[in-house]
């Protein structure tokens, strides 16, 4: 456990111990870790890009930093994690290095004293993985000493500094089960009990016994983490695990000699986490407040907490007073007690807007979730729609929606109620679609900071500050133009009076996103300097009258519906249910016969020979649903993969593995009205008229469709071609694989030597080799460049498979 400078100097690498690291750098990085990282085999980005697999920075104020973890959803790890990676010999948690100054033990310098060497291990990870230091070493820095015994050198030298706190190691591990740091007094080492009485040590005992080669070795500290790292222990309330204990001490023998107030002190609730995003609801990604896609960890929903922090979730509806009115808002009918794990019966949700700005594998996920707790969710608008899903205002949609009386919120409100798990009225600005489109931003300029807000508070003002088009900073400086504050305190607050910069409430910004643009004037209203509101999220009725007005009326639910409600639900129906019910067989112990996952009975069976085998891309998932049931209806069957398939539906013409693969395999590539057409005359119909037509990107690109397909058919491009690919070519290897092989191909996991590309081009009837690489990789191909040998970029490949003949002299290196 030597510390982080000691002996850093002189570390080397091996050459591909960083080779699976691809960085961008923010801020000032030392040369030493630039050498590292180079010396190792890193690839270095110029650019933030999803490419990257890290960020390090040196502290978290840069806007990339949060751009990297809200878009791109990288970690972010300080340059000590390089050097201690380097000494360790291994890749050490993302998790203990994140450059965020409010950890639990941020600012911390424990200097540990007279603690066995096994439970120096154990506490060196819990301090490191929430942002302290620990050494051995008592000086000025040291902020606490943590020792078991009120004895030695380093004992009685600290009870001369008052500034240093004295704690056994029992203090770490309670603040880490109660997720704060408590009370150093209650944990002084004075308090234990002593069993029996010891000689004291001699006047050097301690020194000697805590000389600096006596701490874990390199070795032991990854050990530590990766141990520390894999308990699940967190502060954010996703996780409820017991601190690990230490092995050698009497943990509890100060908390004995504790007040009786401390000793019935129970676990600390953690904080909580309601307001979370449709991604954790779902399993999936999700989100942000521009609209960008995001690739995300999936979590359990069942593991989201049942509670949330407004006043509004008793029997009570909201309610909008002024003027002589009193409008009541409502979810259910009040007289109807819906259950919570079908919190959504009886809504049915035409989702829009997101189609472009998440993943058709999430929608899918959004679709199904929706569906577990007794909703619906329709691929087209229609009177049937109750509930509109939408991203803005903008849209005919929305517009439509609010003349026949839907209502219309956003995937926030959707998280939300599924979080609470009861279907209410909007009680966030957040909630309801903004009356500016995506790409039209209200507070662009504006530089936005925040103090007062922990936890998901904070979450849900960043996903504001986005979603009105002002940037975010963790930190306030004077280039800031706003301070939004939960109470008139703290340093923030004071800096902010200082550089007379307006300090206002979440209610400005939430009038902002509510169409209220008159508010950017407006900072000094009483309205937004009052921080005493016990919600400050709540959003203000007057400006959204026209968007709540269909929850004025409370959603009817018939007593049917609610006695015929059944867990095993089927997926998705694309057509409304119709008027005559048929109840489902049943066998003996009344369950239902038709399994979810039973094939759909088609109206006609088709001979193998002549059923198609369909694959979709590049649409939503709704559609994907509904013409899925389409084609299996009239007897055709989804394709297990794109090598068998026969015809490949899309609205466009595509760079995806799936769509290029295609054009190599598949004996069609036609437009969704195929399959429309044919299931409207109950057959699948001739697919010339129906064949895919992308006049724009033939055009970019330079070929036709119709003739690529009809070359396919004749030949297969790549038969008797093997391709080499270098290590950092993209797309990556598995993908290429794909598109070579449905193109006649091979590819080769092995580079080549040069004698046998030259064998390859010069002899007939042998199957020739191509090299395919990137501009990171090119010094690896100098051996073929030295001999004449032409390599290609990956354009080599994608483009001619679009195009179906090879182009010996766009895509040389």
């Amino acid at each position: 456990m030597v510390s982080e400078s000691q002996g850093s100097e002189n570390l080397t690498v091996l050459g591909d111990f960083f080779k699976e690291v691809k960085y961008f750098l923010c801020g000032n990085i030392s040369d030493q870790v630039q050498k590292l990282l180079r010396q190792g085999g890193g690839k270095e980005y110029s650019y933030l890009t999803d490419l990257a697999t890290h960020v390090i920075a040196d502290n978290e104020d840069y806007p990339e930093v949060s751009e990297a973890r809200e878009v791109y959803d990288l970690p972010v790890v300080t340059p000590k994690w390089v050097i201690l990676s380097a000494k360790c010999g291994r890749l050490l948690p993302h998790k203990a290095f994140t450059p965020e100054d409010n950890k639990l033990f941020s600012g911390l310098v424990l200097c540990l004293s007279q603690i066995p060497e096994e439970d120096r291990k154990a506490l060196w990870g819990m301090v490191t993985f929430y942002g302290g230091n620990c050494q051995l070493n008592f000086n000025k820095r040291c902020t606490h000493l943590v020792t078991p015994k009120p004895e030695g050198a380093k004992y009685e030298c600290a009870l001369k500094h008052t500034k240093i706190k004295v704690v056994t190691p029992d203090w770490i591990i309670d603040s880490l089960d109660q997720k704060k740091q408590l009370e150093t007094e209650k944990y002084h080492p004075r308090l234990i009990i002593k069993e029996e009485k010891k000689e004291p040590p001699p006047p050097n005992q301690e020194e000697e016994e805590e000389p600096m080669d006596t701490l874990p070795s390199s070795a032991n500290q990854a050990e530590a983490l990766m141990e520390f790292d894999q308990s699940g222990l967190s502060l954010d309330g996703k996780k409820k695990v017991e601190a690990p204990r230490l092995l050698n001490l009497l943990n509890k023998s100060a908390c004995d000699q504790t007040p009786p107030d401390h000793r019935s002190l129970g676990r600390v609730q953690s904080p909580l986490l309601t307001n979370r995003r449709i991604r954790d609801i779902t399993n999936s990604g999700h989100i942000d407040a521009s609209g960008t896609k995001l690739v995300l960890s999936p979590r359990d929903s069942t593991k989201v907490h049942e509670t949330i922090q407004i006043s509004q979730l008793d029997d009570t509806p909201p309610f909008l007073k002024g003027d002589g009115e009193l409008l009541e808002y409502h979810g259910h009918d009040p007289k109807i007690n819906v259950p919570p794990d079908t919190c959504l019966l009886g809504c049915i949700f035409v989702i829009v807007d997101y189609q472009d700005q998440v993943l058709p594998a999430q929608l899918e996920t959004w679709t199904r979730v929706v569906h577990q707790h007794g909703g619906f969710v329709d691929p087209g608008y229609s009177q049937r729609c109750t509930h509109l899903l939408c991203d803005n205002q903008a849209s005919p949609f929305f517009k439509q929606a609010q003349q026949d009386g839907k209502r219309c919120v956003t995937a926030y409100w959707l998280n939300d109620v599924l979080t609470i798990k009861k279907m209410i009225p909007p009680w966030k600005a957040l909630h309801l679609p903004t009356p500016f489109p995506h790409n039209i931003k209200p507070c662009n300029g504006q530089i936005i900071a925040v103090t007062g807000f922990v936890d998901q508070d904070r979450e849900n003002l960043k996903m504001m500050i986005s979603l009105a088009g002002a940037k975010y900073t963790g930190s306030f400086s004077r280039f800031n133009t706003v301070l939004i504050c939960k109470r008139p305190e703290g340093e923030k607050h004071k800096k902010a009076l200082e550089w007379r910069t307006p300090c206002l409430n979440v209610q400005w910004l939430s009038d902002i996103i509510l169409g209220n643009f008159d508010a950017m004037k407006q900072t000094g209203l009483p309205k937004y300097q009052n921080f005493s509101a016990n919600e400050p999220f709540q959003l203000d009725y007057h400006y959204v009258k026209a968007v709540m007005g269909p929850w004025t009326t409370a959603l009817q639910l018939s007593q049917d519906t609610l006695q015929n409600l059944s867990r095993s639900r089927v997926l998705f129906t694309p057509s409304p249910p119709s008027k005559s019910k048929r109840k489902s067989p049943q066998d003996g112990n009344g369950t239902n016969k038709r399994q979810r996952n039973e094939p759909i009975k088609p109206y006609r069976r088709l001979p193998p020979e002549k059923t198609p085998r369909v694959l979709f891309t590049g649409l939503d998932i709704a559609s994907v649903n509904d013409l899925t049931t389409k084609v299996q209806l009239i007897g055709g069957e989804i394709a297990e993969n794109i090598h068998k398939c026969t015809h490949l539906v899309s609205t466009k013409v595509l760079r995806t593995v799936k769509f290029l693969s295609g054009v190599s395999s598949c004996r069609h590539i036609v437009s969704p009205a195929w399959v429309e057409d044919s299931f409207k005359h109950r057959c699948f119909v001739e697919e010339r008229i129906h064949t895919l037509v992308d006049q724009e990107q033939e055009a970019q690109f330079g070929f036709s469709l119709a003739e690529s397909l009809a070359r396919a058919r004749v030949h297969k491009l790549f038969k008797d071609t093997c391709f080499y690919m270098t290590p950092n070519v993209i797309p990556r290897l598995d993908m290429m694989k794909t598109i070579v092989e449905s193109a006649g191909g091979k590819v080769i996991g092995t580079k080549p030597a040069v004698n046998r590309v030259l064998a390859s081009q010069q002899r007939q009837g042998s199957p020739r080799i191509f090299i395919i690489t990137c501009e990171s990789d090119v010094q690896m191909c100098a051996d073929y460049a030295s001999n004449n040998i032409d390599v290609y970029s990956a354009e080599f490949i994608l483009t001619g498979v679009l195009c179906q003949k090879m182009d010996f002299e766009s895509y040389r290196f």
